[in-house]
């Protein structure tokens, strides 16, 4: 028995291995998870703006970043959309416009009476990096050359009347998977004019962030899947970021099994 436990056929490994992740995310059982004081401070921010506040949100990252960024974008919205907060998203990364799409996509059947262009507004990818930045100091208008995401003339929307320049956002809130980031706000946007500024990012970033969080740079993070679970948790609506967790600590476990079996195996048939 312990030869065959020190020599275990890889192929069942991974077959247990994406039948213990597959079951976890079909079916999640719902582990505890504890809220980090890092992200009860980015939802208790979020709670203390007054109803009618303009939150900018920064979509600066590609579909790679889905799994651990989108729970928290949508977890936003909900909170926000609760509370009477209003949207405007953009980005410097190709795909801004789409995650933008994809993060609002909830709004339609949770929130049927917010209307695009008075309580959100996508204004999609606008190329120049940092330069864009610097150009929505001065004009959002000019800076997107005057239309959004969809091709819509940006005068005829009301949101972005109330608020002609990012200056004019009460906060600011990125999801980030690398440069251009939270670098280049922090450069030319919310430290120059004290704007609030917090970050989703993926969790191989999360040791660059800290210090720029510990500094005051970042007023919060939500940081990695496990921070969106936490940040579901908060909201009172867990989704895939929770189930994600239930996965990746049911495959940390099997790992853990397999390990301990296979030394065992080793101690075993080298006494032999």
């Amino acid at each position: 028995m312990w030869q065959k436990l020190a020599n275990i056929d890889r192929r069942i490994i991974y077959v247990l291995m994406v039948g213990v992740i597959a079951l976890a995310l079909i079916q999640p059982i719902g582990l505890a998870i504890v809220p980090s004081e890092e992200t009860i401070r980015a939802y208790e921010f979020i709670e203390s703006l007054p109803a009618g506040s303009v939150v900018y949100l920064g979509m600066d990252f590609s579909a790679g970043g889905i799994p651990e960024l989108m729970p928290a974008i949508q977890s936003l919205v909900r909170q926000g959309f609760k509370k009477d907060l209003k949207f405007i998203a953009g980005g410097m990364w190709v795909m801004a416009g789409d995650m933008a799409d994809m993060g609002f996509s909830i709004v339609e059947a949770e929130f049927p009476d917010k209307k695009y262009g008075v309580d959100w507004v996508n204004l999609g990818y606008k190329p120049g990096g940092e330069v864009l930045l610097q150009k929505m100091l001065a004009s959002f208008y000019d800076a997107c050359v005057g239309i959004d995401h969809y091709g819509n003339d940006l005068a005829q929307l009301p949101l972005m009347s109330e608020v002609p320049t990012i200056k004019d956002v009460d906060a600011i809130f990125i999801f980030v998977t690398g440069t251009p980031g939270e670098r280049e706000y922090i450069r030319h946007v919310t430290s120059p004019h004290n704007i609030p500024f917090l970050v989703s990012c993926v969790s191989v970033s999360v040791p660059e962030m800290m210090p720029l969080i510990q500094s005051g740079q970042i007023v919060a993070g939500v940081l990695g899947m496990k921070g969106a679970a936490e940040y579901e948790v908060l909201v009172g609506h867990p989704g895939t970021a929770t189930a994600g967790m239930d996965a990746q600590s049911f495959s940390h476990a099997l790992i853990i099994i397999f390990i301990i079996l296979g030394n065992l195996g080793y101690i075993f048939t080298r006494e032999k």
